[in-house]
This record gives C-alpha cells, structure tokens and sequence, in this order.
C-alpha cells in the first residue's frame, strides 16, 4: 500500500511538472502583450490599464502590442472596487479602493469572442489568477499581479 502511495505521489508531481512546463512554453520573452482593465460594471479602468502596461514596460519581457490584432496574447484584468462616502458640512465625498481583482491572460481569438463571458474567458486562459486587497499588503494590487504573472509564466532568463 505505501508503494502505491509514493506511485500516486510521483504520478501527481510529473503532472504538475507537464502543467508547469507547458504553460511556461505558452510564453516567450519578446512576445507581444494587448492589455485591458475593465470595471465589475463591465466599464474600461483607464487607470488600472496604465498601472498594468507601465509594469509589463518595467518587467521587460514582453513587448506592449498597440492593437489586438498585433498581439500574441491579451492580459485582461477585472477590477471590483469598494466605494466609501463620507458627509461633511452637507457635502459627500467619495472615493473608490480596489477591493479586488481577477486576470486572465487568453489568446486574441478567445478574447474577440468570449469579451463579456467570464466563464468561457476562464475556460480559455492560458494563465489566470484572483486577489483580494489586504490591508497587510498594502495598496500597488494590479501591479503586484503583473508581477505574479512574471513570476510564474514569463520565460525565465537562462
């Protein structure tokens, strides 16, 4: 029995190692990458889109491609935020945090046809991953995410 369990371990860490590898390879550096934020609302986050393409820039592993048909992949980010408004004087004042996010990195094709269905965007991605905001953390989440992506699908330099 206790060899039939190291089997079973052995077999479930080369599937992870074909899973690592596989998705590694879907990536290569000089690649051309088309980023979009989008809000829960379904609205563009101009903002975020900038935060995200001046990380890639930085990363420098991937090329910004101008248009979705350039690009070889599409880094889609939802972005939820939480809206705080405070009353003084008669006056409210609000403001938006980032509460949480969700990215999906997906080829043009999937993007052009699923842009607005969540579950066949995820369906389709070639890398996807989801974070809340953490007081512990501290602010900086959309980047922190590009990052991420770096970390465990760009190419690595040899």
């Amino acid at each position: 029995m206790k060899l039939q369990n190291l089997l079973s371990g052995v077999a479930v860490l080369f599937a992870l190692a074909a899973v690592a590898s596989a998705q590694e390879a879907a990536f290569k550096a000089g690649q051309s990458v088309y980023v979009v934020a989008v809000k829960s609302s379904g609205q563009p986050d101009l903002s975020t889109e900038h935060e995200l393409k001046d990380e890639f820039e930085k990363q420098k592993a991937f090329k910004l491609a101008t248009s979705l048909q350039s690009a070889d992949f599409v880094f889609l980010m939802l972005v939820e935020y939480e809206y705080n408004q405070v009353a003084a004087g008669g006056v409210a004042v609000g403001g938006g945090n980032i509460k949480s996010v969700a990215a999906f990195v997906v080829p043009p094709d999937a993007y052009t046809q699923y842009k607005s269905d969540l579950d066949n965007l995820r369906d389709k991605a070639l890398w996807q991953t989801s974070e809340n905001y953490s007081f512990w953390r501290g602010g900086g989440l959309p980047k922190r995410i590009v990052r991420k992506f770096h970390a465990n699908a760009a190419p690595k330099k040899r």
